[in-house]
């Protein structure tokens, strides 16, 4: 069984949990949960194929796995001791473990574990005002930190909402979430191309803070949207930008095409080329091999990437025509119309 840095790190320390009653959460990306002996194992995930591919690999009998946006007290209830592992985003590591924290009592224990390059070293400081923690173990540009509540937490997900304001729209962000800072320019730039000559049944793939839904329904507004994100921490910005903005469109959760059963008329998507840490360009592969699973005839892909990248060679054997419709310094929009 192969186990990420972060992961041989917990294991390296396993005599601690196998007393322990565990609740993990963060951004966990293998079996460990499965393989760390303890009294009791819980497990919330962020994100829909993680906990899918867990789920799948695994017998999960006694385990309790979940895939919410906030973790609550029944979720945790009887656990002990929290395993978290920090994400590349600082904010989304205070978010959700402030979230985490104010469902368990003073005196919980706490092991955090990251790489270095996340900012994971910032814990004790940003955590300071609940948690005491130190230093444990490190290996391989990793760290596990320690440390026991140390102050009953309140957490109102309110306190989180970012606001942008777009031409009169409010788009709604929560920390980890594409965009949460500002708008992104690439979204802008797919978004500038929207018209009103847009109609039909119309699919937002990795629907993020909503912002190219709310574009395209402000420019087609009896436009059929739906929206799909893999993240439970998206869904909800894009529900609660389109509520906000008194707009409408169906949200499902879904690992890009994995829970969508109709065709469309329209594709529209801004895919990252990154994956935690590191780059990669199979999420934005497969929403173009796929799409023509999901396309009506004579449909349309239409995404927005960085100006240096180029994936005409793969639209080439899909597209009867495809084009760069706009571009600027930084980013380039793809047209791509359905043999």
């Amino acid at each position: 069984m192969i186990f990420s840095k972060n992961s041989q790190l917990i294991l390296r320390n396993r005599k601690i949990f196998r007393t322990k009653r565990v609740f993990f959460s963060g951004n966990i990306k293998d079996n460990l949960p499965m393989h760390l002996s303890t009294n009791q194992t819980k497990i919330n995930f962020q994100k829909y194929n993680d906990c899918i591919n867990f789920q799948k690999k695994n017998n999960t009998k006694n385990i309790n796995v979940y895939n919410e946006l906030l973790v609550s007290e029944q979720m945790t209830q009887n656990c002990d001791t929290i395993i978290y592992y920090w994400p590349k985003s600082k904010s989304e590591a205070k978010f959700q473990l402030i979230n985490i924290m104010s469902c368990f009592p003073i005196g919980t224990k706490i092991f955090i574990v990251g790489d270095n390059s996340s900012g994971v070293k910032s814990a004790p400081l940003i955590l300071k005002k609940w948690l005491d923690l130190k230093k444990i173990d490190n290996a391989k540009h990793c760290i596990l930190i320690f440390g026991f509540l140390k102050k009953k937490i309140k957490f109102t997900i309110k306190d989180f909402f970012k606001t942008h304001i777009w031409k009169d729209f409010s788009i709604k962000s929560l920390p980890g979430v594409f965009g949460y800072k500002k708008i992104d320019e690439g979204s802008k730039l797919l978004a500038s191309t929207f018209s009103e000559n847009i109609n039909g049944k119309i699919l937002d793939i990795g629907s993020g803070t909503g912002f190219l839904s709310v574009c395209l329904l402000y420019s087609s507004p009896k436009a059929n949207l739906t929206l799909t994100d893999n993240s439970v921490t998206a869904l909800e910005c894009s529900k609660e930008t389109l509520y906000t903005n008194k707009l409408k469109g169906d949200v499902i959760i879904s690992d890009l095409y994995s829970n969508i059963f109709n065709k469309f008329d329209l594709i529209i998507s801004n895919p990252p080329f990154h994956e935690d840490l590191s780059v990669n360009f199979d999420i934005t592969k497969k929403i173009i091999s796929y799409s023509i699973r999901y396309l009506r005839k004579k449909g349309e892909l239409r995404f927005v990437t960085n100006i240096c990248f180029n994936y005409d060679f793969l639209l080439n054997k899909i597209f009867k025509t495809y084009s760069v419709m706009k571009k600027n310094n930084k980013f380039k929009v793809y047209q791509a119309f359905l043999k």
